[in-house]
Protein backbone atom coordinates (compact mmCIF):
# COMPACT_ATOMS: atom_id res chain seq x y z
CA UNK A 1 0.00 0.00 0.00
CA UNK A 2 2.48 2.47 1.19
CA UNK A 3 4.74 1.47 -2.20
CA UNK A 4 1.35 2.45 -4.46
CA UNK A 5 1.28 5.83 -2.37
CA UNK A 6 4.67 6.07 -3.67
CA UNK A 7 3.88 5.65 -6.72
CA UNK A 8 0.83 7.92 -7.22
CA UNK A 9 3.20 10.44 -5.97
CA UNK A 10 5.68 10.21 -8.74
CA UNK A 11 3.37 10.48 -11.05
CA UNK A 12 1.31 13.34 -10.17
CA UNK A 13 5.16 15.36 -9.87
CA UNK A 14 5.49 13.80 -13.61
CA UNK A 15 2.39 15.35 -14.58
CA UNK A 16 2.90 19.02 -12.41
CA UNK A 17 6.12 19.01 -14.51
CA UNK A 18 4.93 18.30 -17.52
CA UNK A 19 2.72 21.43 -17.26
CA UNK A 20 5.50 23.77 -17.17
CA UNK A 21 8.24 23.42 -19.61
CA UNK A 22 10.35 20.48 -17.98
CA UNK A 23 10.54 17.14 -19.31
CA UNK A 24 9.99 14.64 -17.03
CA UNK A 25 9.76 10.72 -16.57
CA UNK A 26 8.51 9.04 -13.60
CA UNK A 27 10.13 4.71 -13.70
CA UNK A 28 8.93 3.04 -11.09
CA UNK A 29 12.74 1.18 -9.58
CA UNK A 30 14.07 -0.71 -7.09
CA UNK A 31 17.22 0.92 -6.08
CA UNK A 32 18.70 -2.37 -4.85
CA UNK A 33 18.19 -4.38 -7.24
CA UNK A 34 20.45 -4.66 -10.11
CA UNK A 35 17.80 -5.23 -13.12
CA UNK A 36 15.82 -2.49 -12.10
CA UNK A 37 18.48 0.10 -11.89
CA UNK A 38 19.57 -0.95 -15.27
CA UNK A 39 16.14 -0.73 -16.39
CA UNK A 40 15.81 3.19 -15.06
CA UNK A 41 19.04 4.35 -16.89
CA UNK A 42 18.17 2.75 -20.08
CA UNK A 43 14.88 4.49 -19.44
CA UNK A 44 16.18 7.82 -18.84
CA UNK A 45 19.15 7.80 -21.78
CA UNK A 46 16.44 6.68 -24.30
CA UNK A 47 14.03 9.76 -23.45
CA UNK A 48 16.77 12.05 -23.07
CA UNK A 49 19.97 11.00 -24.58
CA UNK A 50 22.52 11.77 -21.26
CA UNK A 51 22.32 11.80 -17.68
CA UNK A 52 24.16 15.57 -16.07
CA UNK A 53 23.28 14.62 -12.45
CA UNK A 54 22.15 11.89 -10.43
CA UNK A 55 21.13 12.37 -6.71
CA UNK A 56 20.75 9.04 -4.71
CA UNK A 57 17.93 10.65 -2.12
CA UNK A 58 16.26 6.78 -1.31
CA UNK A 59 16.38 6.02 2.07
CA UNK A 60 14.62 3.98 4.58
CA UNK A 61 14.81 3.77 8.35
CA UNK A 62 14.03 1.23 11.06
CA UNK A 63 14.90 2.13 14.67
CA UNK A 64 15.53 0.35 18.12
CA UNK A 65 18.56 -1.96 19.73
CA UNK A 66 20.39 -3.88 17.15
CA UNK A 67 18.54 -7.15 18.34
CA UNK A 68 15.44 -6.31 18.19
CA UNK A 69 15.63 -4.86 14.59
CA UNK A 70 14.23 -7.83 12.11
CA UNK A 71 17.17 -9.17 9.89
CA UNK A 72 14.48 -8.08 6.83
CA UNK A 73 14.57 -4.52 8.12
CA UNK A 74 18.29 -4.09 8.45
CA UNK A 75 19.08 -5.99 4.63
CA UNK A 76 16.61 -2.96 3.70
CA UNK A 77 18.24 -0.68 5.20
CA UNK A 78 21.45 -1.87 3.42
CA UNK A 79 19.92 -2.58 0.36
CA UNK A 80 18.20 1.07 -0.35
CA UNK A 81 20.93 3.01 1.74
CA UNK A 82 24.11 2.02 0.63
CA UNK A 83 23.72 -0.72 -2.42
CA UNK A 84 21.38 1.57 -4.41
CA UNK A 85 23.62 4.60 -4.78
CA UNK A 86 26.23 1.92 -5.94
CA UNK A 87 24.50 0.48 -7.77
CA UNK A 88 23.04 3.63 -9.40
CA UNK A 89 26.90 5.14 -9.76
CA UNK A 90 28.01 2.25 -11.49
CA UNK A 91 25.67 2.79 -14.11
CA UNK A 92 25.44 6.41 -15.06
CA UNK A 93 29.36 6.83 -14.52
CA UNK A 94 30.05 5.20 -18.23
CA UNK A 95 27.51 8.21 -19.78
CA UNK A 96 29.23 10.64 -17.94
CA UNK A 97 32.81 9.83 -18.39
CA UNK A 98 31.65 9.37 -22.27
CA UNK A 99 30.73 13.35 -21.66
CA UNK A 100 33.85 14.37 -19.53
CA UNK A 101 31.51 15.70 -16.76
CA UNK A 102 28.68 15.04 -14.11
CA UNK A 103 27.63 15.48 -10.90
CA UNK A 104 26.83 12.50 -8.25
CA UNK A 105 25.24 13.85 -5.26
CA UNK A 106 24.86 11.34 -2.42
CA UNK A 107 22.29 12.14 0.17
CA UNK A 108 23.63 10.77 3.60
CA UNK A 109 22.90 12.19 7.05
CA UNK A 110 24.71 13.71 9.79
CA UNK A 111 24.38 10.00 11.29
CA UNK A 112 27.11 9.31 8.76
CA UNK A 113 29.32 11.34 10.58
CA UNK A 114 28.38 10.52 14.11
CA UNK A 115 27.12 7.40 15.77
CA UNK A 116 23.48 7.35 17.80
CA UNK A 117 22.34 4.52 19.63
CA UNK A 118 19.53 2.44 18.60
CA UNK A 119 20.51 3.68 14.74
CA UNK A 120 23.48 1.28 14.74
CA UNK A 121 22.74 0.00 10.77
CA UNK A 122 21.22 3.62 9.68
CA UNK A 123 24.30 4.59 10.65
CA UNK A 124 26.58 1.70 9.36
CA UNK A 125 24.48 3.06 6.10
CA UNK A 126 24.99 6.26 6.08
CA UNK A 127 28.90 6.11 6.85
CA UNK A 128 29.64 4.00 3.80
CA UNK A 129 27.53 6.39 2.07
CA UNK A 130 30.16 9.22 3.13
CA UNK A 131 33.07 6.73 2.56
CA UNK A 132 31.93 5.67 -1.04
CA UNK A 133 31.86 9.19 -1.54
CA UNK A 134 35.17 9.80 -0.57
CA UNK A 135 36.94 7.10 -2.39
CA UNK A 136 35.13 7.59 -5.43
CA UNK A 137 35.99 11.29 -5.55
CA UNK A 138 39.65 10.10 -5.77
CA UNK A 139 39.01 7.75 -8.15
CA UNK A 140 37.25 9.83 -10.74
CA UNK A 141 39.81 13.17 -10.25
CA UNK A 142 40.61 14.63 -13.25
CA UNK A 143 37.32 12.70 -15.13
CA UNK A 144 35.30 16.09 -14.87
CA UNK A 145 32.79 14.45 -12.93
CA UNK A 146 32.18 15.07 -9.09
CA UNK A 147 30.95 13.79 -6.44
CA UNK A 148 29.48 14.72 -3.10
CA UNK A 149 28.14 13.61 -0.13
CA UNK A 150 25.09 16.15 1.94
CA UNK A 151 24.98 15.52 5.42
CA UNK A 152 21.37 16.79 6.74
CA UNK A 153 20.43 16.80 10.50
CA UNK A 154 16.95 15.35 10.99
CA UNK A 155 14.79 16.20 7.99
CA UNK A 156 10.54 17.46 8.34
CA UNK A 157 9.89 14.36 6.20
CA UNK A 158 7.24 11.66 6.93
CA UNK A 159 10.64 9.56 8.38
CA UNK A 160 11.11 11.89 11.28
CA UNK A 161 8.18 10.29 12.48
CA UNK A 162 9.51 7.30 13.19
CA UNK A 163 12.28 8.38 15.23
CA UNK A 164 8.91 9.27 18.16
CA UNK A 165 9.83 13.16 17.76
CA UNK A 166 6.22 14.89 18.29
CA UNK A 167 4.65 17.99 16.37
CA UNK A 168 5.91 20.36 18.72
CA UNK A 169 9.58 19.42 18.58
CA UNK A 170 9.45 19.99 14.51
CA UNK A 171 11.03 23.40 14.57
CA UNK A 172 14.31 22.23 15.26
CA UNK A 173 13.99 20.33 12.01
CA UNK A 174 15.60 20.72 8.48
CA UNK A 175 13.53 22.27 5.71
CA UNK A 176 13.31 19.37 2.86
CA UNK A 177 13.84 22.73 0.69
CA UNK A 178 17.49 23.50 2.50
CA UNK A 179 18.47 19.92 1.17
CA UNK A 180 17.37 20.81 -2.00
CA UNK A 181 19.09 23.97 -2.55
CA UNK A 182 22.05 22.78 -1.85
CA UNK A 183 21.91 19.76 -4.31
CA UNK A 184 20.98 22.35 -6.37
CA UNK A 185 23.69 24.60 -5.88
CA UNK A 186 26.05 21.70 -5.78
CA UNK A 187 24.96 20.22 -9.42
CA UNK A 188 24.67 23.94 -10.91
CA UNK A 189 28.48 24.66 -9.60
CA UNK A 190 27.22 27.18 -7.60
CA UNK A 191 28.28 26.12 -4.45
CA UNK A 192 32.64 25.71 -4.45
CA UNK A 193 32.98 22.56 -2.42
CA UNK A 194 35.80 19.89 -3.58
CA UNK A 195 34.51 16.53 -4.95
CA UNK A 196 34.59 13.96 -2.34
CA UNK A 197 33.39 16.71 0.58
CA UNK A 198 30.51 15.87 2.56
CA UNK A 199 28.57 18.94 3.18
CA UNK A 200 26.08 20.09 6.61
CA UNK A 201 22.84 21.05 6.03
CA UNK A 202 21.47 22.18 9.82
CA UNK A 203 18.70 24.72 8.95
Amino acid sequence: MLAEAHVARGRRAEQALHRGEARAAFVRTDVGDERSVRRLVGTVLERFGRIDCLVNNAGVLAVGPLVRVPVAALDRMLAVNLRGPVLLTRAVLPTMLRHGSGSIINVASQLGKFGAAEYAVYCASKFGLVGFTQALAEELAGSGVGVWAVCPGLVDTPMARLTGIGVGERRGLVRPESVARVILDLAAGRRREPSGAAVDVLR
